[in-house]
């Protein structure tokens, strides 16, 4: 019978734990801060709310709370410890690092130690990492990894000390602490310990892990040695993996002896590495005043031994080099394809030569894509920065009409123009009408970036006229655009913000209605079907639910389809999901960022591209390699093993359609 009453209670005590989950997570993707809820749920007698409390705190960073989370380190349960030390991490204020270091002298758990190394590296400040050092003597052997890690966090927010710098150092020589070690000894790039070091990191080039590899080339591009330098050479050549060949390309940017081995692996098979190189040359050569090298590059533009993509990269060289004899090599800007238009436009740019602005001229009034359009406006900028002021009127009155092609990337980089300081004041104010009934016009979250770069505009021109824009801005619910116009509003006024701003309820409205979560249950993964391949991601639900349901909604609207992969960093990521084809495009609306512990990037993480906490929309990248930098910062809710599909993706690459399974 007892059995037969539990058969009976279990769906309901289920249903009953389901819907204040549920509770909670609304608390969480609304931004309610100093939430009595969420506070009482830290006091439940069930572990999981408790758990997912700390969890809304942390994304919420709800700084009031830190006094009620500390306690919950001493709680029974150890993933509520783990998750009270993630949330005291992300709220990121330095007065929680005295119960960190008080909980390790009793914590057992490994898990929730390693997660209270995380929280210190990313809330201490120099003394904490100078405490952590100190008190690293004492760990034991198996906490080596973790104090590497930890120090690594401090040093991607740009707090280093000597003794952690020379502590880590020795770690490189410890097996269970080499990688966590080789990162945090990159993040921290202090040359004199890796010149003191010199020997060991020499030999972690033959170590089996690529990532050890990777990371030890970037940082032996800091110093001026010959036999450093022949080592990264021969990796640039002869490396298997073609990620610690990019890194070491990009280490011997500043070493100009070496430039015809770069030279030659402009024609590599690996488009990753070719273009790297191209990059690193152009650095090697940036203050050469003759072209030498014109009879081997020229002839490239010709040539069939190499890439489309690396033929026009290639002209950009030329052009920078030959200015205004390079236009006759360009070729005419026109083109099917967008990348190429808009890279022979911005070779235009290269060129700096006034003869070159009626060619982009042409391009910004005809060409209908916008990423040509944005090209055009950099490559005029760049022509005009050192010309008379009758040209630069002309750029100005040119720009500010751009508006008026209500893109979001176009008015962004047309605002970034009007910031140019080389202009002078009394040029741009002349446009400052039309820039404020452009402004007027502009809604967030669309414009978003281009509204804030206004504001950036309108507090260097500082001009009363201003001001009703600014004001309105004031008590704009994003709460990046509220603070550009704080900040613009002093600019202008001498005065703080007169508004006191209360959050609107409507400001974190859900995109979902709760019966959309049944998705979640339905749907495992993704299989993004590209014109390179297919990639198969796998959700990460528990990690980042909104975000998952999110991409659900889009997949089943078929926003993804025939939109391209427009932005791709070698050994870093490859980004798409923009409708504009610019990386200003969206779904009309925002979500919210959520990170959870578990969510780690690996190489093959998939997150969310953003402007900034709690901006994301469509846009996502897959990561080619581990980059620990972005944990608790970007939302990933999906993973992917197909790498090798991945690594093939270059800029311009399409998604024909993604399909849920």
């Amino acid at each position: 019978m007892r059995h037969f009453f539990y058969l009976i209670l279990a769906p309901f005590l289920l249903f009953a734990q389901s819907d204040t989950l549920a509770a909670i997570r609304e608390l969480q993707d609304r931004r309610v801060e100093h939430s009595a809820q969420l506070m009482a749920y830290l006091h439940s007698s069930n572990p999981k709310f408790r758990e997912q409390s700390l969890l809304a705190i942390a994304n919420i960073q709800d700084t009031s709370a830190i006094e009620n989370i500390a306690p919950l380190l001493n709680d029974d349960s150890a993933k509520v410890r783990s998750m009270a030390a993630f949330a005291l991490g992300m709220i990121g204020k330095p007065q929680a690092t005295s119960a960190l270091f008080n909980r390790l002298t009793v914590e057992k758990n490994d898990h929730c130690n390693e997660e209270i190394f995380n929280a210190i590296g990313r809330c201490g400040r120099v003394d904490g990492l100078q405490e952590l050092v100190s008190k690293s003597k004492t760990y034991p052997e198996k906490w080596k990894p973790y104090v590497a890690q930890s120090i690594a966090r401090f040093a991607n927010r740009k707090v280093t000390d000597a003794s952690a710098s020379n502590y880590v150092a020795t770690l490189l020589q410890n097996k269970a602490s080499k990688v966590n070690a080789t990162y945090a000894l990159m993040r921290i790039n202090d040359t004199t310990v890796i010149r003191n070091n010199c020997t060991e990191l020499m030999s972690n080039m033959s170590n089996s892990n690529p990532l050890i590899r990777m990371w030890t080339a970037s940082m032996l591009g800091s110093l001026n040695d010959d036999a450093v330098c022949e080592k990264l050479l021969f990796t640039a050549k002869k490396e298997k993996d073609w990620r610690v060949r990019v890194n070491a390309v990009r280490a011997l940017r500043a070493k100009s002896k070496y430039k015809n081995e770069i030279l030659s692996l402009f024609s590599d098979s690996n488009e990753h590495v070719a273009r790297t190189a191209i990059a690193s040359y152009e650095g090697m050569t940036a203050n050469e005043i003759q072209f030498s090298d014109s009879a081997k590059i020229i002839p490239m533009l010709q040539s069939d031994n190499y890439a489309v993509s690396i033929n026009e990269e290639v002209k950009k060289i030329v052009a920078a080099k030959l200015g205004e004899r390079a236009i006759p090599l360009i070729g005419s800007w026109k083109s099917d394809q967008s990348l190429i238009a808009a890279g022979r436009v911005r070779a235009l740019g290269a060129t700096r030569s006034v003869k070159a602005i009626p060619m982009i001229t042409e391009a910004l009034e005809q060409s209908k894509n916008s990423i040509v359009v944005i090209a055009g406006i950099e490559a005029y900028q760049t022509i005009v920065q050192h010309a008379d002021d009758s040209v630069k009127k002309e750029f100005l009155k040119i720009v500010v009409r751009l508006f008026n092609k209500t893109d979001a990337g176009i008015s962004y980089t047309a605002a970034i123009a009007f910031q140019d300081t080389s202009f002078g004041k009394a040029l741009r104010k002349v446009h400052l009408p039309l820039l404020i009934a452009s402004f007027n016009k502009m809604q967030s979250p669309d414009d978003l970036e281009a509204m804030v770069e206004l504001l950036n505009v309108f507090s260097d021109l500082s001009d009363s006229s201003a001001l009703p824009m600014v004001e309105k801005s004031l008590v704009e619910q994003d709460i990046v655009i509220r603070t550009t116009a704080e900040k613009t509003y002093k600019t202008i006024t001498g005065k703080d913000s007169p508004v006191r701003f209360n959050k609107n309820p409507d400001e974190y409205k859900p995109f979902y209605k709760s019966g959309d979560f049944e998705l979640l249950s339905r749907y495992s993964g993704a299989e993004v079907i590209t014109s390179k391949g297919k990639i198969k991601i796998t959700f990460a639900k528990e990690a980042a639910p909104f975000t998952t349901l999110n991409f659900i909604f889009l997949a089943q609207k078929k926003f993804y389809n025939g939109l391209s992969f427009h932005r791709v960093v070698s050994n870093f990521v490859i980004q798409g999901g923009d409708p504009l084809g610019n990386g200003s495009g969206g779904p009309g609306y925002t979500i919210r960022t959520e990170i959870h512990p578990d969510a780690q990037y690996t190489a093959g993480a998939v997150g969310m591209a953003s402007a900034g906490k709690d901006t994301e929309g469509s846009q996502f990248f897959i990561t080619h390699c581990p980059t620990p930098h972005l944990d608790g910062r970007y939302s990933i809710f999906g993973y992917t093993k197909d790498l090798d599909v991945v690594n093939k993706i270059m800029a311009g690459d399409r998604i024909e359609r993604v399909v849920l399974f």
